[in-house]
């Protein structure tokens, strides 16, 4: 399961991108983060690399996004460490 920290850079500041912020919580992966100035830090928890990228890439479409940068990318394959 991939798990991606990624900051959204916006054409302007996020408080003006109301619609696109929306439609981000509406997928049920992401996860919002702060915001400062016209960047937004995200969290996304797919269940595979495929619906990592698709989102990735929906972001990279969405109105006002003009860049998306990743933070952090981890893989967690769902095994606890035995105690």
């Amino acid at each position: 399961m991939p798990i991606s920290g990624l900051v959204i850079t916006f054409r302007s500041s996020v408080s003006e991108h109301f619609e696109t912020i929306e439609t981000l919580r509406r997928v049920p992966e992401i996860d919002i983060g702060l915001a400062d100035g016209s960047k937004l830090a995200i969290v996304v928890d797919s269940a595979s690399k495929y619906r990592d990228q698709e989102i990735w890439h929906m972001v990279q479409q969405l109105p006002g996004v003009v860049e998306l940068a990743v933070a952090m990318v981890a893989f967690d394959d769902g095994n606890s460490p035995a105690d």
